[in-house]
């Protein structure tokens, strides 16, 4: 055997490694998200579950894809969309603003959690909006989650966030 064809045959062997690695990630994302179906109640700052529905989340397109939809039925409604996109997961937001960020969803570096990264963006009125850039999701044990927003403006990230606490709605 030649030492190009044994590289040459390596390299396969090693892409088709890494291939199977990000596959394997991308299937424990979507996992992960799918477990999030159901209703799920805003928590306010003392830790008490509110009559009112933050996020509701869904499976749809035959699984391949999860919706949530932030404060159904309020004006300000806005609607997330998860699925995969090869070996990688992704996430629209239909923004309230009118824009729709696109984000890369990955596990978080610390805890339990995924990181949104932002990714591009549509119909923003200028390069110096305001929008929403990135997330957090991050699970704070049995049926709570908390989700944490950061907006950009004039092409920095704002100080300010807007953070979520939910609890899965009881039965």
């Amino acid at each position: 055997m030649r030492v190009k064809d044994c590289l040459t045959g390596t390299g396969l062997v090693l892409a088709l490694v890494c291939s199977a690695a990000a596959k394997a990630d991308t299937d424990a994302i979507m996992q992960r998200l799918k477990s999030l179906e159901g209703e799920w109640m805003v928590v306010d700052e003392q830790g008490e579950v509110l009559d009112q529905v933050g996020s509701e989340f869904r499976l749809t397109a035959n699984g391949s894809a999860l919706s949530e939809h932030m404060f159904p039925g309020d004006a300000h409604e806005m609607l997330n969309v998860f699925h995969a996109d090869g070996d990688r997961v992704l996430m629209t937001h239909y923004c309230g603003a009118g824009s729709q960020p696109r984000l890369e969803v990955v596990p978080a570096e610390e805890g339990d959690g995924l990181l949104l990264k932002f990714d591009s963006i549509t119909n923003l009125p200028s390069p110096d909006a305001h929008f929403m850039h990135h997330a957090e999701y991050r699970w704070d044990g049995a049926g709570r989650l908390t989700t944490t927003w950061y907006d950009s403006a004039n092409g920095e990230i704002l100080d300010e966030t807007t953070v979520i606490r939910l609890a899965r709605r009881q039965q």
